[in-house]
């Protein structure tokens, strides 16, 4: 098998076609992602965002949205009232 200098830059140029395409998908990706948590991280319309590497909170009026890893929970701020709660039972079948 005879490779000469031309088939050896051809190859190259070849995955620096494919590289190239590659780059800047990562790159448009990454673009996107700074732009969105960009926006996400403005307080707008009365929201708080707080966003760490292990949790994303957002709250609005005493109200929470949180997401953890494989997690996410909402929470609700509670009126005031005079009556308490009501708890029911549900008998458990046997």
């Amino acid at each position: 098998m005879n490779i000469n200098k031309q088939d050896i830059e051809k190859a190259q140029q070849a995955a620096s076609a494919r590289w190239g395409n590659w780059v800047k998908y990562v790159i448009g990706a990454i673009i996107g992602a700074l732009a969105a948590a960009g926006y996400i991280t403005v307080t707008g319309c009365g929201h708080s965002v707080d966003v760490t590497p292990n949790r994303t909170e957002v709250c609005k009026d005493g109200s929470c949205l949180v997401i953890e890893q494989g997690h996410i929970s909402y929470s609700q701020a509670q009126p005031e009232t005079d009556v308490p709660p009501v708890v029911q039972v549900i008998p458990s079948k046997k």
